[in-house]
């Protein structure tokens, strides 16, 4: 079954298997790529974004496969560098299994890559908490993308840590990675989902359509009451979008 980019396969009495991927095409130091930046920082946010999708609905990543359109030496080994220095960040012992490919035949002149992570949920988190009238939905983190992502000071960015503490917080209903169609993709979908509606704040129709990048930002709805609780519990913004109703 799909859960919003994920695929889900009921394997096992306990857990759900799920797939998470995302992929990037014209970023990095090749002659023909549209942004310019270092291969590792490219494999870096790559698959930073297939392993928050699967963290924000409580997933454990178990394999990560990346597929490099890109020679081995030396922009296949930075952008795994770059992958395996992610994953170290989310588990230190990096226990997580790697597994890919390159292109040897060609020589290319523009960068491409594809990340798919595989993983299990546990059963007692499933099905997820919902959002529901007179919550909150707010943008943690900033919509940004290209040469924004690559110039934000480091503080102010979303990490991994951000959505296991968000995870953690009993008030919080529901988490959703930020893409590159904006929030007002993310929220319509959970408007479809509880049958609700938002009323956007006031001044924050541009910013429901901006795009996210690399999943810079994070849909999360929670009960209203507890937002004051959620801005002193992180240290990047926090934008109220509006309320459900």
């Amino acid at each position: 079954m799909k859960w919003r980019d994920l695929t889900l396969v009921d394997v096992h009495e306990d857990y759900l298997l799920a797939v998470s991927c995302d992929s990037a095409g014209g970023i990095g130091d090749k002659p023909h790529d549209v942004v310019r930046t270092s291969p590792f920082i490219v494999g870096y946010h790559t698959a930073k974004v297939a392993l928050m999708e699967l963290l924000c609905v409580y997933g454990e990543p178990i394999l990560l496969s990346n597929t490099l359109s890109v020679e081995m030496e030396p922009s296949g080994a930075e952008m795994i560098r770059g992958i395996e220095f992610l994953l170290k960040e989310y588990d230190p012992r990096h226990s997580i299994a790697l597994t890919g490919s390159t292109e040897e035949n060609f020589r290319v002149s523009v960068t491409g890559l594809g990340v798919t992570i595989v993983g299990r949920i546990r059963k007692r988190y499933w099905p997820l908490k919902k959002t529901e009238a007179e919550d909150l939905a707010v943008m943690v983190g900033n919509a940004m993308y290209g040469e924004e992502v690559l110039t934000t000071e480091k503080e102010k960015s979303l990490t991994l840590h951000h959505v296991k503490s968000l995870r953690e917080l009993p008030y919080v209903r529901e988490v959703v990675p930020g893409g590159s169609k904006g929030m007002a993709h993310e929220i319509a979908l959970v408007e479809r989902a509880s049958k609700i509606q938002l009323l956007p704040a006031e001044g924050m129709e541009p910013l429901l359509h901006r795009s996210c990048g690399p999943a810079c930002a994070l849909l999360v709805t929670l009960r209203k009451e507890h937002l004051k609780d959620l801005q002193e519990t992180l240290n990047i913004p926090v934008h109220v979008l509006g309320v459900f109703c």
